[in-house]
């Protein structure tokens, strides 16, 4: 399953690439969120090319309807992690796909077309970026860490801008990078990302993260896809991050 995935995420993100030599139109949701062809397109291409070798599984996407919603296997699908940063031509966007077992992730591939970086895992076996294994840093004190966070809107709205704040003080650094913050994760060049979003965002990174040697929960502490925000970390730092965002 593993090589459809990555077969899935590579032929997406270069057909998205392409459209991104044009000028993309852009429309957008009820939320604001920008959405294009090039999204919509490269999600039906990889549910195109999982449905043809797995016909029974299910499918959660961000921009079609769900299909076979109580599968046993279900893939999940985020065409264009980043779409503001691609219709801007920031070349930070992935595409992101995840496959849940009875709700658990197993599979987690992301391909950053701009850069030719293909990370992918499965369960017990690690994380790998371009066939080589990557692993998180080994930073074990905020006052030393980089954060990668969410924009500023969304932290306010769910009421943890102040501590993400107060976090980024003591810290080295702080980011908003959308998608690049998971890759820069995974390589150990970041050490804490703090995100809001949904399950399309969150079922490929999270095992991504965890088998690179990462911790991923929510904000609460708890291994969630659903609570609409994220903590992940390179594991030594997790507890800290948690301590100083729930103060």
């Amino acid at each position: 399953m593993i090589n459809v995935a990555i077969d899935a995420a590579k032929q997406a993100g270069a057909l998205a690439l392409r459209y991104s030599k044009t000028q993309p139109k852009v429309s957008y949701k009820p939320d604001n969120s920008p959405v294009t062809k090039a999204d919509i397109e490269a999600e039906r291409l990889i549910r195109k090319i999982i449905s043809k070798k797995f016909p029974a599984h299910g499918f959660i996407g961000e921009e079609l309807k769900p299909v076979n919603p109580n599968a046993k296997f279900k893939w999940v699908i985020d065409p264009i992690d980043g779409t503001k940063d691609y219709v801007r031509k920031i070349p930070t966007w992935a595409t992101l796909i995840g496959l849940l077992e009875e709700g658990k992730p197993i599979i987690g591939v992301a391909f950053y077309p701009s850069t030719n970086e293909m990370f992918w895992s499965q369960k017990n076996n690690g994380t790998f970026l371009n066939g080589k294994k990557t692993k998180v840093s080994k930073v074990s004190k905020v006052d030393f860490s980089v954060i990668m966070h969410s924009s500023i809107n969304r932290l306010k709205k769910i009421g943890k801008l102040t501590q993400t704040t107060n976090l980024c003080e003591i810290s080295q650094g702080k980011r908003n990078h959308g998608a690049y913050n998971w890759n820069l994760l995974l390589k150990g060049s970041a050490d804490v990302v703090i995100e809001i979003g949904l399950i399309h965002d969150f079922a490929a990174p999270a095992i991504l993260v965890e088998e690179a040697g990462g911790k991923f929960t929510d904000i609460s502490g708890n291994f969630s896809l659903t609570s609409g925000n994220a903590l992940a970390t390179n594991g030594l730092l997790h507890n800290q991050v948690l301590k100083i965002l729930n103060q």
